[in-house]
């Protein structure tokens, strides 16, 4: 990847994203409902764990390179351990920066979706019942889930 890359890479989602949000002012409604923001968030950090990944990538290929030129082997076995820690985080980087990706489309594309959603009752109601006879007393809680 060259030096210029991240730059277009930033830039070309800078673009995409201003031309998304000129779109959205025909509908009369708020651009960022909840959903929307979540999309956003989670597809920003999508990008900054995919950079991380890419980072980490770089540094084991560094460390490696050093670890085939090592004199002793107290020194190779630390530096492979360094590399092996390096390309771990990697690819979990890269697995959370799909998770995200994943989401937060998902977010984005579903956001007109739940605008309408009932509000349901979701109260507890406290049941308490006595009985004299049996001297029994009980309670309980009540509520939709």
């Amino acid at each position: 990847m060259g030096k210029q890359a991240p730059r277009f890479i930033s830039c070309l989602v800078a673009s995409a994203l201003l031309v998304f949000m000129l779109a959205v002012p025909v509908q009369a409604r708020s651009f960022f409902t909840s959903s929307r923001t979540f999309g956003i968030l989670f597809l920003g950090g999508s990008a900054w764990m995919g950079k991380k990944a890419i980072d980490f990538r770089r540094d084991a290929n560094v460390i490696f390179d050093a670890y085939k030129v090592a004199r002793t082997a107290e020194e190779a076995e630390r530096l492979y351990r360094r590399t092996s820690d390096r390309d771990t985080k990697s690819q979990i980087s890269l697995g959370m920066s799909l998770l995200l990706l994943a989401g937060g489309l998902r977010l984005m594309l579903s956001s007109g979706v739940d605008d309408n959603i009932p509000k349901l009752d979701r109260r507890l109601h406290l049941d308490v019942q006595s009985d004299i006879r049996t001297q029994t007393f009980t309670v309980g809680l009540k509520g939709r889930f």
